[in-house]
């Protein structure tokens, strides 16, 4: 319910703020000086018949308004009328133009559920103006009851994905061009795919809303709850390294990090009041992907050369983390894929291409 309020209420204020067309208000005054002008030369009579008498009321305008001002109006409001349509004409061909020059392309990962869905396509607003072109990254074929059964062909999927945007991009200003993500797909391929579009200029993210089976852009307010950072202080460039658990709609727990990466040391980031519904906010996944960009470089500042990420986070969480990370400057990062019926839980994971590394591979 507080979702459809919400869009109620933009809804309503991008209506009353909408941008007004100066031809078509042009266009308007001149069609009411017309009016004010045909007006100038009425006349009418009405007549009541009531029992006892009779009513007669009666209107001339032609010989109270002046003829020269009859005209006079009528010819400005004509020439209004024209210059408006004019006007109108030669705006509504340029922001064709305009639009003609614009691109959105929607990338769309599907991967969790062999479920078609409401493709992201059809669901983007009218306010991403542009010619609109989809890029799907399918690997459901992959996938066997919600778990990735063959990781390395589902990888060998998504390697292609910056030679079909740079496809798409060639002959086009990247100013004119909007790249929108979403998507449901294992957590270390989110990352994956938001590494490899890092560069791709303006990036619109939305995700899957499971309550009200829609796809929904990050639109609520920020609550202000944060990571809770711990381990790190312990580290004093010790280790070369480093198990790095982020919980954000589940927590991550320590039993299963140790179970993988045996004794290396592990830094947690808990979110408070983690949970699956947590992350609507434009705003507040910011302020997290800071505090992460914060800690990972503070462990290469300590010399750790590689980090076992553990990462519990809905899908647009992961995807804004992966496109943070520096592929150049930052350590080597593998992401952990969480499968509950194998032992270790987390029995593979992907070897992400940064740090000298230019192809991601299963670990």
């Amino acid at each position: 319910m507080g979702f459809l309020i919400n869009h109620f209420v933009r809804s309503l204020i991008d209506w009353l703020f909408r941008r007004r067309s100066p031809g078509l208000l042009t266009m308007r005054i001149g069609l009411g000086c017309l009016i004010l002008a045909l007006g100038g030369g009425w006349a009418f009579d009405v007549s009541l018949l009531l029992p006892d008498a009779r009513v007669d009321v009666g209107f001339d305008s032609a010989g109270t308004t002046p003829t020269v001002l009859v005209y006079g109006t009528g010819f400005v409001g004509s020439f209004l009328a024209v210059a408006g349509f004019c006007w109108e004409l030669v705006r509504y061909k340029a922001d064709q133009r305009r639009l003609n020059r614009k691109r959105v392309v929607v990338v769309e990962a599907r991967g969790l559920r062999d479920t078609s869905g409401t493709p992201l396509l059809d669901a983007l607003p009218s306010s991403l103006e542009g010619r609109r072109d989809s890029v799907p990254l399918d690997i459901r074929q992959r996938v066997k009851d919600g778990e990735i059964v063959a990781p390395k062909a589902a990888l060998e999927d998504l390697i292609s994905l910056p030679t079909d945007l740079k496809r798409r991009f060639d002959g086009v200003d990247r100013s004119d061009v909007t790249v929108v993500y979403g998507g449901l797909a294992p957590v270390p391929f989110t990352f994956l795919t938001g590494l490899l579009i890092d560069d791709e200029g303006t990036v619109v993210i939305f995700d899957w809303d499971r309550h009200a089976q829609a796809w929904r852009q990050l639109d609520d307010i920020d609550d202000g709850k944060r990571f809770r950072c711990s381990g790190l202080g312990t580290l004093f460039g010790s280790a070369s390294e480093v198990a790095l658990a982020v919980s954000v709609s589940y927590t991550v727990s320590p039993a299963d990090v140790r179970s993988k990466v045996g004794e290396l040391p592990i830094v947690a980031l808990d979110l408070e009041g983690a949970s699956p519904n947590c992350h609507w906010s434009e705003d507040k996944q910011q302020a997290l992907g800071v505090q992460f960009l914060e800690t990972i470089v503070s462990l290469a500042n300590q010399r750790v050369r590689r980090i076992h990420l553990f990462l519990a986070a809905q899908n647009s969480v992961a995807f804004r983390l992966g496109r943070l990370y520096d592929k150049r400057n930052l350590p080597e990062v593998v992401v952990y894929q969480y499968q509950k019926a194998f032992t270790p839980p987390y029995s593979w994971g992907v070897l992400m291409p940064v740090c000298g590394i230019e192809r991601p591979a299963i670990v």
